[in-house]
């Protein structure tokens, strides 16, 4: 049996797992994710029902500002104008890839599969060359690859 999504006390906390402390491109990438997983959390738990809280009404077309928060990252780090919008496409793909998974499974261990999201997302070595839009544009591919694996696959 599953229990329903909590967004209050531990759970909202949790989601904060994916958060690295630090400047660092990864930790800063971490960042953004993490006010990503719970702007949608918080949202779609809301609208699902599973959550108290105030219904806001979803801003058209880009309902989490994912935009914005691309902005932000891209600004922190410095980006030109084209690696901007490659962290902007990456962010809009972890943004998905977490509506997908909260919305077809609204349950606590979704939040566990996302508050965990914070071991071996990032590299510290990278490659030679490797600049700091790279290195954040690599924890966010690493946190969808680990979204969309099957945890309840076992290894054989």
């Amino acid at each position: 049996m599953t229990q329903p999504i909590g967004i209050g006390g531990l759970r909202a906390a949790a989601l904060g797992g994916i958060r690295a402390t630090g400047t660092t491109p990864g930790a800063l990438a971490g960042q953004a994710m993490t006010v990503l997983a719970n702007r949608v959390a918080g949202t779609l738990t809301r609208e699902l029902g599973l959550a108290q809280g105030a219904r806001a009404p979803l801003r058209p077309g880009d309902a989490y500002d994912t935009q914005g928060v691309a902005r932000t990252l891209a600004a922190a780090l410095g980006a030109a104008p084209a690696d901007a919008g490659r962290l902007s496409r990456a962010l809009n793909d972890f943004t998905g890839e977490v509506a997908a998974l909260i919305a077809a499974s609204p349950t606590s261990d979704v939040l566990d599969r996302l508050s965990g999201l914070g071991y071996a997302l990032f590299d510290p070595d990278g490659r030679p060359g490797m600049t700091d839009t790279d290195h954040a544009c690599v924890a966010i591919e690493t946190a969808i690859f680990q979204l969309r694996e099957d945890p309840n696959r076992t290894a054989r």
